[in-house]
């Protein structure tokens, strides 16, 4: 039975170079995504064991005051509880090396362990990315809007504009997308059996928010059209997935809960039902804290804000911008500006963020690329948590010790397999906000 060459010699090289270098792992993912290093972790193998993992909840103190003994008597509650019922999801990236490069590059020890590690280096970069792009999403994997019409400057290529051009870092050629008419809804067309449309991205014009791509399946061209939600093939069901899971609406149960699906832009409705919680009961200890700062400056927004949350029990640590937001908050201050260093306790990295002032202390403020626009999160850290099922995201061993590579069946290439089983939760959303900012 024919075997493919060197491929045990380039498992040993790969074990070497990201199973037993934790370190270094832990740079190469947090690296640029500062919002996923300082989020605080459980990556044991008991972070997110069973069906699900429970997040209880206290929002109400028990009734039964009155300067009145009978109506204190007589109008007593217990305690108010609940508990959200969060699953873990599931996020892959595969990485395949052919055998011809491996027998090229064998010869040469240095270009071999060079190439190897390019290979596993982006892919392991670019799942962690998403993880820090899903940490602010709402569960429905979206990129983008459309924000102008198909057009076709070029046979066989079309291209769209994005309704906020500040989520073209979301997007990378080749990516293989869809789209949905509604956040998280059915992915185009919707007729049965559906074919999706796709499309592959072929350029994207980082200063104009400008997308081409290439027509993969169907007729994007003429099925796709401006206000359309943009999404990765398989991060949502093609139903969508509203409704789709086994708690009710929580966004597409394939990507993460994030920031936005804690802390959404408007407050719960009456049939809401987020891991199994109607949060319109008590839409800000539930829902989190909204403000809306967009009539006043940045500097006065944050600052009031900050006032509102403070009035209202919470105390954030911890405010995350945009780059275009963060900017013109360093302007706006000038030079009251205070500066200082965040440091990650365990990756040898630093960022740097804004010192900001509010009535019960500092805040500590910085950006992160993949930041909702326009927007800030007021954030008490501790109240957060990524959940998963050992590292997030790690190299897939089916159970075996070390790293195991797959000889692919159908091409003359080993394939790795990097995957993270996570999920993100929060324990008091009442103590973290979100604003709607100026700029």
């Amino acid at each position: 039975m024919a075997t493919y060459a060197s491929s045990s010699s380039s498992i040993a090289v790969l074990k070497e170079l990201y199973v037993d270098n934790s370190d270094f792992m832990k740079d190469l993912v947090y690296a640029k995504n500062p919002a996923f290093a300082l989020i605080p972790k459980n990556e044991s193998t008991e972070g997110l064991a069973g069906k699900y993992i429970p997040v209880p909840i206290q929002f109400a103190d028990p009734m039964g005051r009155s300067h009145t003994f009978a109506n204190a008597q007589g109008n007593q509650t217990p305690n108010q509880y609940n508990s959200f019922f969060v699953y873990v999801i599931q996020d892959y990236q595969l990485v395949t090396i052919t055998n011809l490069l491996i027998e090229q590059t064998k010869s040469n020890a240095g270009a071999f362990v060079d190439e190897m590690k390019r290979q596993m280096d982006g892919g392991i970069k670019n799942l962690s990315n998403n993880m820090a792009f899903e940490l602010f999403g709402s569960g429905t994997a979206t990129r983008g809007v459309i924000g102008s019409a198909i057009t076709n400057p070029s046979t066989g290529v079309y291209q769209f504009t994005l309704q906020n051009p500040q989520n073209v870092v979301n997007f990378e050629v080749g990516m293989t997308i869809q789209a949905s008419a509604t956040d998280g809804g059915a992915v185009i067309p919707t007729l049965t059996p559906a074919v999706p449309d796709l499309g592959t991205v072929s350029s994207v014009n980082r200063s104009t928010g400008v997308i081409q791509f290439t027509v993969a399946q169907g007729a994007p061209q003429t099925d796709w059209a401006n206000g359309y939600y943009i999404t990765v093939q398989g991060d949502i069901p093609p139903a969508g997935g509203s409704g789709s899971g086994p708690l009710g609406a929580t966004g597409s149960y394939l990507a993460a809960s994030g920031f936005s699906a804690w802390l959404p832009a408007t407050d719960p409705s009456s049939t809401d039902s987020y891991w199994g919680v109607n949060r319109s009961v008590d839409p800000t200890r539930l829902a989190g804290l909204r403000y809306d700062a967009s009539s006043y400056s940045i500097e006065e927004g944050v600052t009031n804000a900050l006032g509102f949350a403070n009035r209202e029990g919470a105390d954030p640590d911890t405010m995350i911008l945009s780059f275009q937001s963060y900017t013109a908050l360093e302007n706006a201050l000038g030079a009251k500006v205070q500066y200082v260093d965040i440091k990650h306790e365990e990756a040898n990295i630093a960022f740097e963020g804004i010192r900001f002032h509010s009535a019960y202390g500092y805040v500590t403020v910085f950006a992160d690329r993949s930041a909702i626009p326009q927007t800030a999160l007021c954030l008490s850290m501790d109240t957060w948590k990524l959940r998963s099922l050992g590292k997030a995201p790690h190299i897939l061993t089916y159970g075996l010790e070390g790293l195991e590579g797959l000889r692919v069946g159908n091409s003359d290439a080993l394939e790795v397999r990097v995957g993270a089983y996570y999920n993100y939760t929060c324990n008091a959303p009442g103590w973290n906000m979100r604003v709607l900012l100026s700029a």
